[in-house]
């Protein structure tokens, strides 16, 4: 098991799409069942039923410490989980179950083959750029 895979894995899920919730619930069991501990947001935990899994609060604590951040929904739901990454500057792995799925790289179909990987760290992380905006109005923040 590599570094990033004996800390903990955060899932973010799309809870209104059956799949993405099976997709989310039968990775976390893998990963759950080869000793990692896995992480779920509170509001999302009930709807993915992952058992073994950590119940985190919904704020930019949830990826502290974590190795991983893994988002199963389509390209709105992986730049919701690229927050929590972001917060702690932890590498995202999309599983593509949208329609387009430009920003996702795992499959859903074969979760067997992204659970091997992720505890071998057999994987590269890419740089990717990110934007941040703050509107001011007279000198004082109002939106970020």
């Amino acid at each position: 098991m590599n570094d990033a895979a004996k800390r903990a894995v955060l899932l973010v899920v799309h809870v209104s799409r059956d799949a993405a919730t099976a997709a989310a619930r039968e990775l976390g069991e893998l990963l759950v069942g080869a000793g990692v501990a896995v992480r779920v947001l509170a509001d999302e935990a009930d709807a993915i039923g992952c058992d073994g899994a950590a119940v985190v609060a919904n704020d930019e604590q949830a990826a502290r410490d974590a190795g991983l951040v893994v988002a199963f929904g389509g390209d709105g739901t992986l730049l919701r989980a690229a927050e929590y990454a972001r917060q702690e500057r932890t590498p995202l792995l999309g599983v593509n179950l949208g329609h387009v799925g430009f920003l996702a790289e795992a499959d859903p179909m074969s979760l067997d083959v992204t659970a091997a990987k992720i505890l071998a760290g057999d994987y590269a992380v890419e740089e990717r750029l990110v934007l941040d905006v703050r509107v001011l109005r007279g000198g004082e923040e109002v939106l970020r």
